[in-house]
């Protein structure tokens, strides 16, 4: 049981971030509001409250310290927008003319980080520090994503204690750490999708029209944050084709209509890429570092199987320090995105135990094959289906714009709950040996004090 939700967890998060703007103490704040909770709910606290908090808790630290633009991606596009915004007073005294810069980008999160700027200004704060208050939105949606998670392990007949090392190693992924404190729209969008997913399952589950509503309101709010939140559509959609196979009446004008609402969000979410397709502006323009990011000199065969640079855990791309293929580098993003950190040990040990994970993922990946994880298999197929949704777009992405950034592991985050839910699955039907179910805890653990022991070498 988690005691945690989502609207706790957003109010913690509003408290922090205002804490921030005007107190240096935003960690102590925090452990203390872990700690009321804690005292509050002693009497029915739970393993997985605990992790949670762990996890959090880090995570806080990390925000804390790194401040704003530090390990950042399209940081100066966001900064740009949400200033634009800001002088144009959202567009009601100016008409829109968006910074042909920033024309890739669906406005939503532009405007939201301009009202969170807007609103830190009206307390005093400086548009520069309202901006980076908005980390502490993507601090929630990245620790929400572990309470969806905890939700979505729910739906399966796993062992407790399968859900919980599962649990854990979720809520301490190194990505998780370094979203969390992201301003740009890969946390809010990574939330958003994982949540689509909880209740398109649900939907496929028991198809209500509030559910039907969820998700197509859903959809159209992450496609106008950014067009990728919108790879989990294949799901949904092999979620709906089972859904017609089974019914009675396949000319069901519920279940006919709720399919069109659904489509309907879709069409609304990427709504934005229609503006820019009808005025021929590309949906995504080649990154402004491109000189220090080109990969062209690399062949395709280089960048599926070249192993240069196996031995070396980092990538520090303001170094040219550049990991050409593409496999080994959505590993190490996943691990420590493009940046070297101080504490090369426990950075190699994070890497051998990050190359251990991706060993073992792919073994169980063949359990999806054999071994159900709900009831009829619907899980199983759509773990599969995602794979491909992602993982083709991504691949056509990074060949038509060769540039490192186009490899980051950020672009395909969302197949990590896919993943762990299948890797679940086959330690629990597997019966795996005892040395070997120790041996993966072990690693969890080493992983959450390499990962520890990075920050603190580091910020």
């Amino acid at each position: 049981m988690l005691n945690f939700n989502l609207k706790l967890l957003f109010l913690y998060c509003v408290i922090l971030g205002g804490w921030s703007l005007f107190l240096p103490y935003t960690l102590g704040c925090g452990v203390i509001l872990c700690s009321g909770f804690v005292v509050y709910k002693r009497h029915n606290l739970s393993i997985p409250d605990l992790i949670f908090m762990g996890a959090f808790l880090l995570n806080l630290w990390y925000v804390t310290a790194s401040e704003g633009n530090v390990r950042q991606h399209d940081y100066y596009n966001f900064v740009m927008h949400a200033d634009y915004i800001l002088k144009n007073n959202f567009f009601w005294d100016k008409p829109i003319n968006y910074l042909s810069s920033v024309f890739f980008q669906p406005p939503l999160w532009g405007f939201f980080t301009a009202f969170v700027a807007k609103v830190c200004m009206a307390f005093g704060a400086s548009q520069a520090n309202g901006i980076d208050t908005v980390r502490f939105f993507s601090l929630f949606c990245i620790s929400g994503c572990g309470i969806l998670f905890w939700r979505l392990m729910g739906e399966f007949k796993f062992s407790l204690n399968i859900k919980i090392w599962t649990f854990l190693y979720f809520c301490f992924l190194p990505i998780n750490g370094l979203a969390a404190n992201w301003v740009n729209n890969d946390s809010v969008t990574y939330f958003l999708m994982m949540m689509i997913i909880i209740k398109g399952y649900q939907w496929y589950l028991n198809p209500e029209w509030k559910k039907t509503l969820c998700c197509a309101g859903l959809l159209a709010v992450v496609g106008e944050i950014k067009f990728s939140g919108l790879m989990v559509l294949p799901v949904l959609g092999i979620w709906g084709l089972l859904r017609l196979i089974q019914a009675k009446n396949k000319f069901s004008t519920k279940l006919w209509g709720q399919f069109l609402i659904i489509g309907l969000g879709a069409l609304l979410g990427f709504g934005w890429g229609f503006f820019l397709l009808y005025y021929h502006f590309p949906l995504v323009p080649p990154p402004l570092d491109n000189v220090i990011q080109n990969m062209e000199g690399y062949t395709i065969g280089d960048r599926l199987f070249s192993f240069e640079h196996l031995k070396i855990p980092f990538i520090d791309i303001t170094n040219g320090v550049l990991e050409p293929n593409v496999w080994l580098a959505l590993l190490k993003t996943s691990l420590f995105g493009e940046w070297a950190w101080n504490g090369l040990i426990w950075g190699y040990l994070l890497y051998i135990l990050g190359l251990i994970s991706v060993l073992y993922m792919l073994s169980a990946a063949f359990g999806l094959f054999e071994y159900k994880i709900d009831e009829d298999g619907s899980f199983n197929l759509a773990c599969l289906v995602a794979v491909f949704a992602v993982l083709i777009p991504w691949c056509k992405f990074w060949m038509d714009y060769p540039f490192f950034s186009s490899t980051e592991f950020r672009y395909i985050m969302i197949l990590q709950p896919f993943a762990l839910v299948w890797m679940a699955n086959f330690a629990d039907r597997k019966s795996l040996p005892k040395v070997v179910k120790y041996t993966l805890a072990s690693g969890i653990i080493l992983m959450i004090i390499a990962r520890f022991m990075l920050y603190l070498n580091t910020i």
